[in-house]
């Protein structure tokens, strides 16, 4: 059971104690073995199922096994952690590991100055331009669950006679992560250039060479 997982089942034991705190206390229902032993009983084996259902639950999850849950990976924070978490000592990925975490930090960092540099001018005017800082964001996400997921693969693979061929795949991702980052820098030095006073020709041109970039990213993907 991971830090996170076990910090789960020590808050919901904790809450679990208050309820029955608030059960046996005389202060409030007063349950004792003396004066209700069948109900006594019976709180005490309800508690004890409960607590059983959790721990088989929370050991038989995803995020008991990974270390992380997929589903609820939603910012560049859960996937930092998600993939730190594939940082065991012996993994023969560590060095992709490392570049997908440098990846994640510099689309954050690159969103960033996105945003700082439509602050200075009529941001509403470029709400385009916000929405595919988004696409791109998302597009990296998607990339590195699938790196997650090539990994989750190998780790299953008692025998990792396909080290190679996972590796390749991940490092194909990685490709295409650096290509889409290559892409933001593009749209930067483009949007950098442009004021609130930009004509909607010139707009149309920046949104067009980026869509068109992130279409031709997401074929490559599609053929990993």
């Amino acid at each position: 059971m991971n830090n996170k997982v076990f910090s789960k089942f020590v808050v919901f034991t904790i809450l679990l104690a208050i309820v029955d705190v608030c059960i046996f206390s005389p202060g409030i229902l007063g349950i004792t073995f003396q004066n209700n032993l069948i109900l006594f009983i019976v709180i005490i084996m309800i508690n004890l199922i409960i607590l059983s259902f959790e721990i088989i639950y929370l050991t038989h999850s995803t995020e008991a096994k990974y270390g992380y849950d997929l589903d609820k990976l939603k910012n560049s924070n859960d996937y930092k952690n998600a993939l730190e978490s594939k940082l065991t000592k012996n993994s023969p990925f560590t060095n992709e590991i490392k570049q997908a975490l440098t990846q994640l930090d510099s689309i954050s960092r690159k969103k960033n100055v996105l945003n700082e540099l439509l602050e200075q001018n009529n941001q509403e005017h470029f709400t385009a331009l916000v929405d595919l800082g988004e696409q791109a964001t998302t597009f990296l996400f998607n990339n590195i669950r699938k790196i997650l997921n090539r990994i989750a693969i190998f780790d299953s693979d008692s025998s990792n006679s396909l080290e190679n061929e996972h590796k390749s795949y991940v490092q194909k991702l990685l490709k295409s992560n650096e290509s889409i980052l290559v892409e933001f820098n593009k749209l930067l030095t483009e949007v950098s250039q442009m004021d609130d006073t930009a004509s909607d020709d010139t707009l149309r041109n920046v949104l067009s060479d980026m869509t068109n970039s992130l279409k031709v990213l997401r074929g490559e993907s599609e053929n990993l």
